[in-house]
């Protein structure tokens, strides 16, 4: 009996720490790429310049792309569908450009978990080089959410962006 109790609070533990935690997180990287931004601009602009150095495209040769609207605008959208696991399925929007500066999308992911989130790609000049920020924010479901206490979605996202933005700043560079 007292194992049950045990168990009991354990969970209950879990759960009111849970909902202690919030269900909002944010994830930012950064790299400085020795080009000028308008060079760095052309590979950030538009869906189909991102997918040349996003992460997950090139974790499924078999991935199906689909894009629609003028790309580089608001309102141009891609959706992907893989049976990665990593790489799952969803959809892309632009929802802002600021020339030279910034572009803002919404993605919605649809599998492996269904999931919304505001991604950015700022650019700004330090001296003679680019700093491209990458970002995005989200929510996970609760109780879910307790997993940003443990550090999982940062470490995720910092592999994955890492190898993004290297690969960008390669892009870029040469």
């Amino acid at each position: 009996m007292i194992a049950l109790y045990i168990i009991v609070g354990l969970i209950a533990l879990f759960l009111i720490v849970a909902a202690f935690a919030g269900t909002a997180w944010s994830y930012e990287k950064s790299v400085l790429i020795n080009a000028p931004v308008e060079r760095v601009w052309t590979n950030v602009s538009t869906l189909h310049a991102c997918n040349q150095w996003s992460p997950w495209m090139e974790k499924d040769p078999n991935i199906r792309l689909q894009y629609s609207g003028t790309d580089g605008t608001p309102g141009a959208s891609f959706s992907w569908d893989s049976q990665n696991k990593n790489v799952g399925a969803g959809n892309q929007t632009i929802t802002k450009v600021t020339p030279n500066s910034e572009v803002d999308s919404r993605i919605e992911f649809l599998r492996p978990f269904k999931g919304k989130g505001d991604a950015y790609v700022l650019l700004t000049v330090e001296r003679a080089v680019t700093r491209v920020s990458w970002g995005i924010e989200s929510s996970t479901p609760y109780p879910m959410n307790i997993l940003k206490l443990f550090g999982v979605i940062e470490k995720n996202m910092n592999k994955d962006f890492t190898y993004g933005l290297n690969k960008l700043k390669g892009l870029c560079e040469n």
